[in-house]
């Protein structure tokens, strides 16, 4: 038994809705065995519509999957505008705020082995270990340790 969507899968894209009926009256299917050339052309009709229907609303899926793309980039570039425009802006980090921040309990086992139970952690890489120490340091050496250190990266 031959089914409707092998029948029009036979018809092109560009198949007229004439295709379909001249199609389906010639055929000798099953399905149209004792119906009436007016049942024919309006099973044809109808079969013509979902056709174009079905390929409307696939270029529409497309359309829209399109669509998403372009709102998804478009949101990361507005993101990294605003990252940009909100990077340096604002009040810089106090020294205290950056000493509670960055001077933390090691938890490195290489660290602990070598008696070292403190660090000060980096800035933009936290991972990375600007000095050890045994006991907890002071404001007044984690501001002599920023200091060394914005002389690295500053030239001075």
């Amino acid at each position: 038994m031959v089914s409707l969507k092998t029948l029009l899968e036979k018809l092109g894209r560009d198949a007229t809705a004439g295709d379909y009926v001249k199609d389906f009256r010639k055929s000798d299917a099953p399905q149209f065995k004792g119906k009436s050339d007016k049942k024919k052309q309006k099973m044809a009709i109808a079969a013509y519509l979902d056709a174009k229907d079905s390929e409307k609303n696939e270029r529409i899926s497309t359309v829209d999957v399109d669509q998403k793309k372009r709102d998804l980039k478009v949101a990361r570039i507005d993101k990294k505008i605003r990252d940009l425009k909100s990077e340096g802006s604002g009040k810089p980090e106090s020294w205290e705020a950056g000493y509670k921040r960055r001077v933390v309990k090691t938890t490195k086992p290489e660290h602990k082995e070598k008696g070292m139970n403190w660090r000060i952690k980096g800035k933009d890489r936290p991972e990375i270990s600007i000095r050890l120490y045994k006991e907890k340091p002071s404001q007044a050496e984690f501001n002599k340790q920023m200091k060394r250190v914005a002389g690295h990266e500053f030239g001075g």
